[in-house]
């Protein structure tokens, strides 16, 4: 089955190959079609606590007649940590069995290859990431909760949501540092995944990263992403999913949202007028680590896909979310008037 992701700290959009369906113990009443059953009770918590250690396995919900599903990854976690004390020379091979292979629906060789999802190296550090989670889940459970809730009132989805919650990689402390704590990744129209490393967290930014991750999923509901995909396309998955954030945290700054000078938006301006339709993944790449021969910041697709999002609200103040959300990348674009600006 062809299976569309998109990275939120990553570095470029991929197509992968792959069961879409999460293993029946990851998340215990997800089946295997991708759809929930229906929950009577309207806008209630279910919380279900792992026997094991009591470390939290998944809360479910609906709100407005959508069900969301949230599950804590942890207790796989848990069991690699465990087995990495008796085997510390087979780190790799139990890492991807114990936590990617259940992640990835039995094969999860091809997550492997997704940054953040290498093996963890430093199990006493991931052990901390792990009981910082757990020690704090209700503040986590309800900034995610919250964060969905506010997403479906500005954007109602039309399929059911999971959301998975993991540690960080401790091995990526630096770019988690820059990151604020959080990286995210929408592998379909159903399902997220939410990284999170508790030493460099802020609330705010997890709020954030979970409803910029949800407009990611609402999107694919209604289109699709593939490698042949512009560089426009690209810019502006991120500059959609961004404004659509700060639509409803306006107040939340985040290292990628703008340009630190006016110069670096010029050129970066003037690479995408050159290669708005390319479909090389090298560019792509190049537009998300930044490149100094071409003028290109550290994620310049977040920065000029915001950019000209913002000038598009400004001058289409009646077009919907939903409508602008499905919108072609061209016609956003166009309708922007940003080219007439710069």
């Amino acid at each position: 089955m062809r299976k569309s992701i998109v990275l939120f700290f990553t570095l470029s959009i991929l197509t992968l190959l792959g069961c879409s369906n999460d293993p029946e113990e990851s998340s215990p009443s997800r089946e295997n079609n991708g759809k929930a059953s229906e929950e009577t009770i309207q806008n209630s918590v279910k919380e279900e606590v792992a026997t094991k250690k009591n470390v939290p396995n998944f809360n479910a919900f609906t709100y407005n007649g959508q069900r969301f599903e949230i599950v804590y990854f942890y207790q796989n976690f848990i069991d690699y940590l465990e087995k990495a004390k008796e085997q510390p020379d087979n780190l790799d091979e139990l890492y991807l069995e114990t936590v990617i292979n259940p992640l990835g629906g039995g094969d999860g060789q091809w997550i492997l290859q997704q940054w953040g999802f290498g093996t963890p190296t430093r199990p006493t550090l991931l052990d901390k990431y792990l009981q910082s989670l757990i020690d704090n889940h209700d503040t986590i459970k309800n900034l995610i909760i919250n964060a969905l809730k506010d997403s479906a009132d500005q954007l109602p989805p039309g399929a059911t949501k999971y959301v998975y919650v993991l540690p960080a990689n401790p091995d990526d402390a630096f770019t988690l540092r820059r990151n604020e704590g959080v990286a995210g990744v929408a592998w379909d129209q159903n399902f997220m995944t939410i990284q999170i490393a508790p030493p460099f967290l802020k609330e705010s930014n997890l709020k954030f990263a979970v409803a910029h991750e949800y407009h990611h999923t609402v999107f694919l509901e209604n289109n699709k992403l593939a490698m042949e995909d512009s560089l426009l396309d690209f810019v502006l998955i991120e500059g959609k999913a961004d404004t659509f954030a700060r639509i409803i945290y306006p107040d939340i700054q985040t290292p990628w949202s703008d340009f630190s000078t006016g110069k670096d938006e010029i050129q970066t301006w003037q690479v995408l007028q050159k290669n708005v339709s390319s479909t090389d993944s090298l560019i792509k790449d190049l537009f998300f680590r930044g490149d100094g021969v071409k003028g290109l910041p550290r994620w310049a697709n977040y920065k000029i896909g915001n950019k000209i999002m913002e000038s598009f609200i400004d001058e289409n103040t009646n077009v919907s979310i939903t409508d602008w959300t499905n919108m072609p990348s061209d016609e956003v674009l166009e309708k922007s008037k940003y080219s007439e600006k710069h």
